[in-house]
């Protein structure tokens, strides 16, 4: 493809998607509906071991968080669920940096759209986690998987789910290897700001 027509498609591609997303407000995302069974000892045995020092994070520990990562608009999304009270964030803190941070839901189901689906009293969620670039290659995507298990377990949880955004290997493969099972694909999106979620709970739940 000559330099001309990749530029073409590159501005076609952008403007295609800020007609959709903007204007027609109207966009599709797929996602992997994914559960684990917490099994407490095996999740336990994952962490024995690990001498990372874990804690329970407040609004103030993101504050140590990359600027870049955490700007204002994150920031407010980590706010609101403070304030929810239905979500725990844990991580890791070293040398005044925040270097891991992740987060479970203990009701919310987590979707990127307003939807009517909540958890069932014996499961929890697994939602986003962030490991700061110098502490990439260290493991502590899998291993902190194994964390929130066994806390959620410790909150009386004995289900965990985890949903995937499609084309997100890296999160997929880390959830697969910690031992969920993918149980099927859905799609959530808006059609003309109408939001609309094909997931159908009951049969996964099953």
């Amino acid at each position: 493809m000559s330099l001309i027509k990749e530029i073409r498609t590159r501005y076609f591609v952008k403007y295609w998607n800020y007609l959709q997303y903007n204007i027609l407000k109207t966009y599709l995302l797929k996602f992997h509906y994914l559960k684990y069974s917490i099994n407490y000892r095996i999740v336990v045995d994952k962490i024995c071991g690990f001498n990372a020092n874990v804690k329970e994070l407040t609004y103030a520990d993101f504050m140590l968080g990359d600027k870049t990562v955490f700007n204002r608009n994150k920031l407010e999304i980590i706010k609101k669920r403070f304030k929810d009270n239905t979500y725990i964030a844990y991580g890791i803190i070293e040398n005044d940096v925040l270097i891991y941070s992740t987060w479970i839901s203990l009701v919310k189901l987590g979707l990127p759209i307003k939807s009517k689906y909540i958890l069932a009293s014996s499961e929890g969620l697994l939602e986003d986690s962030y490991c700061h670039p110098k502490a990439r290659g260290r493991g502590l995507h899998g291993i902190m998987n194994y964390y929130r298990l066994a806390k959620l377990y410790e909150l009386g949880k004995k289900e965990c789910l985890a949903i995937v955004l499609d084309g997100n290997i890296p999160a997929y493969n880390v959830q697969i290897k910690s031992g969920f099972n993918d149980l099927g694909c859905f799609y959530a999106g808006k059609i003309l700001g109408i939001p609309f979620v094909t997931l159908n709970k009951k049969k996964y739940d099953c």
